[in-house]
C-alpha cells in the first residue's frame, strides 16, 4: 500500500482540520526560533501518522498544533520582535503534508515529498 493510499484512509473531517492548521501555520504563524524546534518535532510525528494512515494520531497532533497556535502566534509584525515565519525546510514538509491529506488541494507551491527532518 502506498503512502498516498494510507493517507487516503484518514477521514475528510480529520484531514480537513489538519490541512487548515497546516495552512495557517504556513501562511500566518510567527514564532520565536526555539518554538519552531518544538513545532518541527510535531511535524515529524504528524508526517509519520499521515504516512501510516493513523487518523486518531493525526487528529490528536492537529489538536496539539491548534493549541500552540492560539497561545503563541502574534499578528504579523516582521522580525523586529524576534518572531519568524515557518522555516523554509519545514514549509516544504507542510505543503507535502497538505497534498497528502488533500490531493485535490492546489496551494501556491509545488508538491514536494514529505520527509523526516534531515
Amino acid at each position: 500500500m502506498s503512502t498516498s493510499d494510507r493517507a487516503a484512509m484518514i477521514d475528510r473531517k480529520t484531514a480537513g482540520a489538519a490541512c487548515r492548521a497546516l495552512e495557517l501555520m504556513r501562511k500566518e504563524w510567527r514564532l520565536p526560533p526555539e518554538a519552531w524546534e518544538e513545532i518541527t518535532e510535531l511535524l515529524d510525528d504528524l508526517s509519520a501518522a499521515v504516512t501510516a494512515g493513523n487518523a486518531a494520531e493525526v487528529d490528536a497532533l492537529t489538536g496539539e498544533l491548534e493549541e500552540l497556535s492560539g497561545s503563541r502566534v502574534t499578528p504579523i509584525t516582521g522580525e523586529r520582535d524576534g518572531r519568524l515565519p515557518l522555516p523554509e525546510q519545514e514549509r516544504e514538509r507542510v505543503v507535502a503534508l497538505v497534498h497528502l491529506l488533500d490531493p485535490d488541494s492546489a496551494p501556491d507551491e509545488p508538491r514536494p515529498v514529505p520527509s523526516e527532518r534531515p
